[in-house]
């Protein structure tokens, strides 16, 4: 049986920033960029199994989100660390093969595409090896993530989390950090571009 996997398109999928690091497994503080796009459901066992693709990991050396348009998989600084996959059931590892991602005029909005293949086992009909992925979605950005749990010395406040993440990124296009549960978020701002 041929595997059907395409965008949902009346969803949007998203796409933000995560300062990120952690000493003790060796990763640098870094700024990390993150995407997941749904997918059309998937039938099987006579049921509809929701599906999504999410990218982790990637590292573009901009320094305005503005800048990831026109980024690809061969513009990624640290392609060993990303990490792809499919969503069925459980996470089933993408190997990407191309990924670009296209701004939507002046939005807070990119067009993503991306190709690769993945496995499936234990899934009856469904089984196969090198099942290829050609995907097209759109997805908002949702800004800039800080965990303070994930940082030494942990940022207490706003103030803090811009003095952490300005080094990175600028930050004139994006919101004041907002705490949102467990996270700081800066979120985009687009009439300030």
């Amino acid at each position: 049986m041929t595997l059907l996997i395409s965008s949902e398109r009346d969803r949007r999928g998203e796409l933000y920033g995560h300062l990120f690091e952690n000493d003790s497994t060796g990763v640098p503080r870094g700024l990390f960029w993150n995407f997941s796009l749904p997918c059309a459901p998937i039938a099987w066992e006579g049921e509809e199994w929701e599906c999504s693709v999410l990218c982790e990991w990637l590292q573009w050396p901009v320094r305005d989100w503005t800048s990831l348009d026109g980024a690809t998989l061969r513009t990624s600084s640290a392609q060993a660390s990303l990490e792809c996959s499919i969503y069925f059931t459980e996470h089933h590892p993408v190997r990407l093969e191309a990924l670009s991602v296209s701004r939507i005029a002046d939005s807070a909005r990119f067009n993503i595409a991306l190709s690769g293949a993945f496995d499936l086992k234990g899934y009856g009909e469904l089984d196969a090896q090198n099942i290829p992925l050609f995907l097209h979605g759109e997805v908002d950005f949702d800004g800039v993530v800080v965990v303070p749990d994930n940082l030494v010395p942990r940022p207490c406040n706003p103030a803090d989390v811009i003095r952490l993440v300005e080094p990175l990124l600028n930050v004139c296009n994006l919101g004041e950090p907002e705490w949102d549960r467990f996270r700081y978020v800066l979120r985009a701002e687009p009439q300030k571009m």
